[in-house]
């Protein structure tokens, strides 16, 4: 039995938050429909020993190493041993240090694993669990450490790619709040002293100027204000399925957020079933590394029917996030027996995908930035030109 920490809506749509004790996180959900509760979060309460988490390329490294280890003949206290000592992350040294004390007092890697949840996810404990039950740890862990080093690759291609539009926004918006703030002000001050009718484009300008030099403070505090607002309601359980349903029917964004979970959907289920996991427990991880409302759902609906004798390929034939490419590889899969290898080569697919998505929208933002810099540079610099031009008609 293990302990589940849950939140759930009762028939008055209050939300209740508890612990509950469950053989599974599907035993714990029919538990809480059976106490007529509607479940939005149930996840595994596991001991924890600080809240942050490790850098996926350093985990990925450690899991390299140790696989390495392992392979050799090293024992697996020995192992620990040496990659405490080696480890550079002094984060990664400390936990690995407990992981090593916990084997050596009689525990197993696996169950040592939970001592850290925000260090080795749901998944990562999975493939370690699998290993030590089927005795191929050394095996599993190569295969644990490709998949780690993809995702630390995929994130660093991602920051690559965000870096500097993100640089170039930040720059571009405290320069032009510097402007409006203390710059136009004053310029535009001489032209009101003049007494003379002015362009339009300046009169804009000058009113402009003037809201945000003397109101710079409600907006900023307004933008906070909405900002913490927008984040807790997204935090709540209806708040957040309803930002992330919008969020997927995005004109653009949503298809590259959906390839993103279709891609971490495939992957995780396709890389535990071959590393010897059964479908059911595979789908429950699967279920805690995609946290998703809409894809979640999906899968636990897939694991209640699949529990029931429906094939997976059946079930999520029915889900409109599912594409019929993923429905029709799983269902080939299945009657050849090769569904792991089927989900791993969509997982490819929507990676190359995704990724190259992803270089396509920075390729578009980047010039549209420029632009849109461009333009408001313009307009600054022809609503301060326009007055000094006609100034010097009337002076001539």
């Amino acid at each position: 039995m293990a302990t589940y920490r849950y939140r759930a809506y009762d028939g008055k749509g209050k939300l209740a938050a508890g612990k509950m004790e469950a053989s599974g996180r599907s035993d714990a959900l029919q538990r809480l429909k059976g106490l007529g509760l509607h479940p939005v979060e149930v996840k595994e309460a596991v001991a924890t020993k600080g809240g942050r988490k490790a850098a996926t390329g350093d985990l990925a490294l450690a899991t390299r190493q140790l696989s390495t280890l392992l392979a050799s003949g090293t024992s697996l206290t020995e192992s620990l041993s040496v990659l405490t000592g080696n480890t550079e992350n002094e984060r990664l040294k400390a936990v690995f240090g407990d992981i090593r004390e916990a084997v050596i007092g009689g525990s197993s890697f696996s169950g040592a694993l939970l001592r850290h949840p925000h260090v080795f996810s749901p998944f990562y404990r999975g493939m370690v669990a699998s290993g030590e039950a089927s005795g191929s740890l050394d095996k599993v862990l190569p295969r644990l450490a490709a998949e780690l080093e993809t995702r630390a690759r995929s994130i660093t291609e991602i920051r690559a790619a965000l870096a500097y539009p993100v640089l170039m926004f930040l720059v571009g918006a405290g320069v032009l709040a510097f402007l409006f703030v203390f710059v136009i002000p004053k310029v535009t001050r001489i032209f009101e002293d003049t007494g003379e009718s002015l362009p339009l484009i300046t009169v804009l300008l000058i009113g402009l100027a003037e809201l945000v030099s003397g109101y710079w403070p409600v907006f900023v505090a307004s933008g906070v204000a909405a900002f913490f607002g927008v984040r807790r309601f997204s935090r709540s359980g209806r708040g957040r399925e309803l930002v992330e349903n919008l969020a997927l029917d995005l004109p653009w964004a949503g298809k590259l957020i959906s390839l993103f979970y279709l891609s971490a959907l495939t992957r995780t289920l396709g890389s535990l079933l071959a590393g010897g996991i059964q479908l059911l427990r595979a789908l429950e991880i699967t279920r805690e590394v995609v946290d998703h409302t809409a894809f979640g759902r999906a899968i636990e609906e897939a694991a209640s029917d699949c529990a029931g004798g429906m094939a997976l390929s059946t079930s999520l034939a029915g889900c409109k996030r599912i594409p019929p490419l993923v429905v029709h590889m799983i269902k080939v899969g299945e009657k050849s027996g090769s569904l792991d290898e089927m989900l791993l080569r969509a997982a490819e697919g929507y990676e190359a995908e995704l990724q190259s998505g992803i270089k396509r929208t920075m390729s578009l933002l980047e010039p549209a930035l420029i632009l849109a810099m461009g333009a408001v540079v313009g307009f600054i610099v022809l609503a301060i030109l326009l007055p000094i031009f006609e100034l010097n008609q009337v002076i001539r």
